[in-house]
């Protein structure tokens, strides 16, 4: 394996055993990196968004997911003003920091 792949490997590592990453599960990770992705595309990202991300299975799955992101202080709901049913997701300073750590 190449030197720099394997600089990328350790540094993804470190970073996963660093809390809060350390706190999420895989399918966690998996959706708030997915939701970084999206939020590239699409700002804001509601959370009838989270029920298209793929791979997540039942909507209901996929919901829990992102309340247990919630819960884990890396994303927080908005209601919509003129809308309030519809709200949005907000990623926290936590969230922030995590991303400008990839970058």
């Amino acid at each position: 394996m190449a030197k720099s792949k394997v600089k990328l490997i350790n540094f993804l590592v470190s970073l996963r055993r660093l809390p809060p990453l350390c706190d999420l599960s895989g399918e966690e990770e998996r959706m708030l990196f997915e939701l970084y992705a999206l939020a590239q595309e699409k700002d804001p990202i509601l959370v009838t968004d989270v029920y298209g991300l793929a791979g997540f299975g039942s909507r209901s799955t996929g919901y829990r997911t992102l309340v247990a992101l919630r819960e884990k202080g890396v994303v927080e709901f908005e209601a919509n003003d003129p809308d309030r049913r519809k709200r949005h997701v907000r990623f926290t300073e936590t969230a922030d920091n995590i991303f400008k750590a990839f970058q």
